[in-house]
């Protein structure tokens, strides 16, 4: 063996532990508080401890926007004694069946030229054994696996070696760009993807602010906006959750401010800690600009050199934008319009934007331009360095709408724009063809939008919403007004 694998393994292990400390714990050593996606690979986790893991959750992909916290949720599971709620006693008294336990970020190997299937390799041989029919607990945590240019069939050599033996999990991270790209479809019957997105407002408060959920309540606000048959019913239901709503705002010291610190920089782990909201933004804007563009879209392959000098330009742009064309992007840019597409595509690959497609009947294709908002509302403040003016402040509104959109109703719901003059935000259209018309803004007091768009859905309209009212109210028995307080707790 021309590399020495066995050194680099001995210096990584004795160095791991403060290595990975470092995103676990603050500087003081305390654990710091875990992201609800924590929850969801502690299933797995237990799920390894008990033996009745699936063959299809042996290897667990956690696509994600960079700054999304993918490496300290890594951490976490790597100590999962100190972050294991205390409500799961049966998995922590398990945790000691762990025999095997590593974590590897795939650059690191690259920077030493190592291949994740030759570390692996050498794991097999000296250290787990073979994992085929191995008897031993073990986790196998892989962080940045786009970095291994074989990254996919590395996981499927893995998933067939370990198939049908429930002593082994392997959870990966990387690039949203690689993991959901459409050539990479053939890994879904070998594997489970939980996507790790920026934080909801509720998440913000709870992990900075130690303001944690109510119980159910998030998920009552969401049933009542969004799955009633009426706007009656929808009313009804949020009026009996307003104590609970009105009492869990009254612990929000300085609400406000809250939501403004939130909207700038507060759904990214990383910048809502930041001591300054305008360093905040600019370390959001280097990870658009820095860590997404010019690495991941350039591992991706899809780009020259020409074409990537463009993607900046692209994202301010639409930064500054109510809405713009891709013709007149491609003018202002002086690029032909299919690469303008390409960049669009894969902006949203990288789950940069959201697509909001113009809106039509069902299966009628319209010839209009689709919109395109930021996945979270800190993407756009980092472009505009925090300086949003009043026609683009509802913009990050609809910026997180599209967060909402994308955490809830992925696969559930299908979102558009009215492009009529003086139409809706949004129209949400769910698998039956119901649809509900959406209007969003600060001080959004005006319904005459909402009824516009809501005169072209025919029957299949359930209702309208006004998110951002003063006071929660039923318009005409087809529309409801609501706070914009009340959404955020959802």
């Amino acid at each position: 063996m021309n590399k020495n694998i066995e050194q680099f393994y001995i210096e990584w292990k004795a160095n791991l532990d403060n290595y990975l400390r470092g995103y676990a714990y603050d500087k003081n050593g305390k654990a710091k508080k875990t992201r609800f996606s924590f929850l969801t690979l502690e299933k797995y986790l237990n799920k390894l401890l008990s033996g009745n893991i699936q063959d299809e959750e042996k290897i667990i992909i956690l696509p994600g926007i960079r700054g999304v916290g993918k490496t300290t949720l890594l951490s976490q599971l790597y100590f999962a004694k100190d972050f294991v709620s205390p409500k799961h006693i049966e998995v922590i008294q398990k945790l000691d069946a762990i025999d095997e336990k590593i974590y590897i970020s795939a650059d690191r190997l690259l920077s030493e030229n190592i291949s994740l299937q030759e570390f692996l390799d050498y794991l097999e041989n000296n250290i787990f054994g073979s994992l085929i029919n191995s008897k031993k607990k073990i986790l196998l945590l892989i962080d940045e696996v786009q970095y291994d240019n074989k990254w996919d069939l590395f996981l499927k050599l893995l998933f067939d070696k370990t198939k049908g033996n429930d002593n082994i999990l392997t959870i990966v991270t990387g690039s949203s760009a690689i993991f959901l790209n459409k050539k990479n479809k053939d890994l879904v019957r070998r594997s489970t993807t939980e996507r790790v997105l920026p934080e909801k407002f509720i998440e913000y408060l709870m992990l900075h602010q130690g303001i944690y959920p109510e119980n159910f309540l998030s998920q009552k606000i969401k049933e009542a906006v969004f799955k009633k048959s009426n706007a009656a019913e929808a009313y009804s239901a949020l009026k009996s959750l307003k104590p609970q709503i009105v009492n869990k705002l009254s612990k929000i010291n300085r609400l406000e401010e809250s939501k403004a610190d939130y909207l700038l920089r507060g759904s990214f782990p990383f910048s809502a800690k930041i001591d300054t909201r305008s360093l905040a933004m600019e370390r959001i804007k280097n990870m658009m600009l820095i860590n997404i563009v010019q690495r991941d879209l350039i591992l991706s392959g899809d780009f020259d050199a020409e074409t990537l000098v463009k993607i900046p330009d692209t994202l301010f742009l639409l930064s500054n934008s109510d809405e713009i064309s891709t013709g007149n992007l491609a003018n202002t840019l002086g690029a032909h319009s299919n690469t303008i597409n390409k960049i669009l595509s894969s902006l949203v690959d990288t789950e940069i934007l959201f697509e909001v497609k113009p809106y039509g009947q069902p299966y009628k294709q319209i010839r209009k331009s689709a919109k395109f908002l930021f996945i979270s509302p800190n993407l756009r403040a980092g472009l505009l360095n925090g300086f949003i003016g009043s026609n683009l402040r509802g913009k990050l509104l609809e910026d997180y709408m599209s967060l909402i959109f994308e955490k809830e109703f992925r696969g559930s719901a299908e979102f558009y724009y009215d492009y009529g003059k003086g139409g809706a935000d949004f129209v949400m259209r769910f698998l039956d063809k119901t649809e509900i018309v959406i209007e969003v803004g600060f001080g959004k007091e005006e319904t005459s939008q909402v009824e516009k768009t809501m005169a072209k859905t025919e029957n299949r309209g359930k209702y309208g919403l006004v998110i951002g009212s003063k006071e929660l109210e039923l318009v005409d028995n087809k529309i409801v007004k609501l706070p914009l307080n009340y959404f955020l707790l959802m």
